[in-house]
């Protein structure tokens, strides 16, 4: 589901926006949700409550807390640096401010069919590379770590363990925080502490896995043992077709 806000103080804009990117989508069949939002403070609000998006559609100029507050609210206060923001405007003005935001583009008003595509377009394709690493943050400093190179991901206490080929990181988080914001469909947690790589799967029985360059098993647990066998299992035999 490709999630996205647009936020502008022209009702009008957001609607014509929004009827755009639902049309790409469709054209695309790409799965959307949206959200619209007419000030700032309200964007601003709703994501300091947990709310993520992919892309935000932001307006330059609005009353109150305007596009260049909302962006260094969510890249600072907020610490989200995977939002992809776009701005919006008649003509930029303070585009030094802006560009601190680190957005991904700008779209000038008013809006072309052709320009919102493009701008989806390569959003589209940022969003892929990123779906192929992890990215996670440590004494604020953000990393990212290819997916083929993760073995597990593994609870400890208050940090997730991410077990690589040959390294171990560590970072604050839970592994529900980690499966709220999507994993590539090679992942699968078989137990409270565990999500595993099926990549590196060596052998795999009704209770346990074994994965590759790992001593001992992975034990699968009666909680998880139904819907990890399930998803194992589609993964692991291919379906025969014809």
């Amino acid at each position: 589901m490709w999630s996205i806000a647009i936020c502008d103080d022209n009702k009008r804009d957001c609607y014509n926006l929004e009827e755009m990117l639902e049309f790409y989508c469709r054209e695309k069949k790409i799965a959307m949700e949206s959200d619209l939002f007419y000030d700032g403070i309200s964007l601003y609000e709703t994501m300091s409550l947990g709310k993520q998006y992919d892309l935000v559609f932001l307006d330059v100029v609005m009353d109150g807390m305007d596009g260049a507050m909302v962006g260094r609210g969510i890249r600072c206060a907020l610490d989200n640096e995977e939002v992809q923001l776009v701005y919006m405007s008649y003509g930029v003005k303070d585009a030094e401010a802006l560009f601190e935001n680190r957005p991904l583009k700008f779209l000038r008003k008013p809006f072309h069919k052709k320009r919102v595509f493009q701008i989806a377009d390569y959003a589209r394709k940022l969003s892929f590379r990123r779906e192929r690493q992890f990215a996670y943050q440590k004494k604020r400093v953000f990393y990212q770590v290819p997916y083929e190179e993760i073995l597990y991901f593994q609870s400890s206490g208050r940090k997730v363990e991410i077990h690589m080929t040959d390294e171990k990181s560590e970072f604050y988080g839970k592994l529900s925080e980690i499966l709220k914001r999507g994993l590539p469909e090679q992942f699968v947690q078989i137990h409270q502490s565990y999500i595993i790589n099926k990549d590196y799967i060596v052998e795999l029985e009704n209770d346990r896995v074994y994965l590759k360059g790992e001593r001992g098993y992975f034990s699968i647990s009666r909680t998880f043992r139904r819907s990890a066998a399930a998803h194992l299992k589609r993964l692991l035999i291919p379906e025969i077709t014809g």
